[in-house]
């Protein structure tokens, strides 16, 4: 979802980072954090560990404490996208998604 979440007057979301890796192969690690550059080198980090291929993304979320049944993450666009070149296998570094029929 990419709506903000609700909130009452003594609630303030907060703004957290969520990144995720996978390396095309069924292996993902994921994670979240108040500190969007600790975001981006944990994306770093994984696709490290994922020498091959692979590709990840950066994005602003909020916690929904009220949605239910259960509280959710709500999520906002992509921040950065991040993926292995195929013919160099250096990491390539893409600020917001990557534009529509762009294969990493």
């Amino acid at each position: 979802m990419t709506t903000r979440p609700r909130r009452d007057d003594d609630h303030q979301p907060q703004e957290l980072w969520t990144w995720s890796a996978d390396d095309l192969n069924g292996r993902t690690v994921c994670g979240v954090t108040t500190i969007p550059g600790r975001a981006r080198r944990a994306l770093l980090t994984a696709l490290h560990t994922m020498p091959n291929k692979g590709e990840g993304t950066v994005r602003q979320a909020w916690l929904d404490i009220f949605a239910y049944p259960y509280p959710c993450y709500r999520y906002g666009p992509v921040l950065m996208h991040a993926y292995r070149d195929k013919t160099t296998g250096l990491i390539v570094l893409q600020d917001g998604p990557l534009p529509s029929g762009v294969a990493p």
